[in-house]
């Protein structure tokens, strides 16, 4: 098992903002975590990325205890992300933020500029290379966070509402980039909204609410279950069948 969270619970004074959730992520896999605002999959996700520390429960990646880890230890072993409000080097260039991932395994600056120079073509962003990074709009800033994150050579990545804020364009396209990560042998957790993304990218979706799992399992599977229908997906069911069918 690549990734096995384990009974955490996160807590903030007396809100339990996450209760009891577990999450097991097979090597190869891409897995969605889902549910409305307050649901408690992205401060989970956080606990999982080591930008939060759980009050209870464990977290293991490849066989290691990461619970308190550092979030540059769980860079250190594999594990990268992205952030749902992308964070750039706003007056440094598109490839001077994607070498700062890359100094992460590569130390001398050619090497890291060798490393970027590939991620940047394979993201579609081989053409901005040389522009001021607080020039891209919000599609390209979210490629750059996922390029910047790709040059630290992770096994698995953690997309943190990656498509958010795209149009239905520029949704495919993101898809696609998802796809493309898969086949690199990158396995990826991604926090997400749209249940329709969900349904077609997704092998495994985990639903959350009010700090809980209450549903996991194949996306199209989890759309039918009567507990999330029930929970919080009401009304739009019919529409999402609509959509897929």
């Amino acid at each position: 098992m690549l990734l096995e969270a384990t009974a955490v619970v996160m807590e903030f004074g007396s809100f339990r903002a996450v209760n009891g959730a577990s999450l097991t992520v097979t090597e190869g896999d891409i897995v969605g975590l889902i549910g409305p605002n307050g649901a408690g999959k992205s401060t989970f996700f956080n606990c999982v990325a080591g930008d939060l520390t759980p009050t209870s429960g464990t977290i293991r990646f490849k066989g290691h205890d990461v619970t308190r880890a550092t979030p540059e230890q769980h860079a250190r072993l594999g594990m990268a992300r992205s952030f749902q409000v992308p964070v750039t080097f706003e007056d440094m260039s598109v490839a001077e933020n994607v070498m700062v991932g890359a100094f992460l395994r590569h130390g001398h600056r050619n090497a890291a500029r060798r490393v970027a120079d590939e991620i940047l073509a394979f993201c579609g962003l081989d053409t901005l290379a040389n522009a001021r990074a607080g020039s891209l709009g919000t599609p390209g800033r979210k490629r750059l966070e996922i390029a910047r994150a790709l040059a630290t050579e992770p096994q698995l990545l953690l997309l943190d509402e990656a498509l958010a804020g795209l149009t239905p364009a520029e949704v495919r396209l993101a898809i696609d980039l998802v796809r493309k990560i898969q086949q690199r042998g990158i396995t990826i957790v991604i926090v997400e909204h749209i249940m329709e993304v969900i349904l077609s990218l997704t092998e495994h979706a985990v639903v959350f609410h009010q700090g809980k799992v209450i549903a996991e399992g194949p996306p199209r599977q989890v759309v039918d279950d009567p507990g999330v229908i029930a929970a919080y997906l009401g009304g739009s069911m019919k529409r999402v069948r609509t959509q897929i069918s």
